[in-house]
């Protein structure tokens, strides 16, 4: 396992089949702030770039990113995912979400739940959407053309995930971080297994090919299947 940076990363968006954007925060002068830096890192070929912001806005909200991010406060700080529609769906921290179309208009806004309590993370998924609900021990599947519960899987009765908090996904799987371990959804059956190899759950957990990447308290690593 390799460590890329001692820095906070805060998002992570895929730029392209090799290729990731990190978002790191690095503290001002007083501590008090932060401001992001944004680079790529070539998993390929080991290579890191400094990219401008504008390109990290392309790849998370689409083309129509000057307007979107006009409109929402933290364009970093939050969930976001292209639907097939090329609508954007954005959440922030606290699940208020807000559907732009293509244009970059708004469309409408309210907060994403199950049950009545809060989901976080968005992964896309072609017809579909997953997010998680902590409160609930549960991970959804919601359709992404009427934003409905479309599938749950865990629950306050099952043992299936502990305290569910974050969500990513590759062509395969669907990741969750827990309070104890991280799992994976196969997208084929949806059975649901651990991720081996990681000891200490991190924030944020991703798959590109071969790599994993961590987020970490300390700092975030990249590791590769053998």
């Amino acid at each position: 396992m390799i460590k890329i940076t001692n820095k906070n990363i805060i998002d992570v968006v895929k730029y392209s089949d090799t290729k990731i954007i990190f978002a790191e925060s690095v503290p001002m002068g007083d501590l008090a702030e932060a401001k992001s830096n944004f680079f790529i890192l070539d998993f390929e070929t080991g290579e890191k770039e400094v990219v401008t912001t504008s390109v990290y806005k392309m790849k998370k909200y689409g083309h129509a990113f000057e307007r979107i991010c006009q409109q929402i406060s933290e364009y970093v700080n939050c969930s976001a995912i292209i639907l097939e529609n090329k609508n954007v769906l954005v959440m922030s921290e606290d699940s208020e979400a807000g559907l732009f179309d293509r244009d970059g208009e708004l469309v409408w806004t309210k907060k994403l739940c199950y049950n009545d309590k809060p989901v976080t993370s968005l992964v896309n998924d072609g017809e579909y959407f997953w997010s998680v609900c902590k409160n609930e021990d549960s991970v959804i599947r919601f359709n992404a053309e009427n934003f409905n519960t479309d599938i749950r899987i865990g629950g306050k009765e099952q043992d299936t995930f502990s305290a569910p908090y974050f969500a990513s996904a590759d062509e395969n799987y669907v990741y969750v971080c827990c309070s104890d371990k991280v799992r994976k959804i196969s997208k084929d059956d949806l059975t649901v297994s651990d991720v081996d190899g990681i000891y200490e759950t991190p924030k944020q957990f991703y798959k590109l090919g071969r790599f994993s990447i961590l987020c970490n308290f300390d700092g975030t690593y990249i590791d590769k299947d053998e």
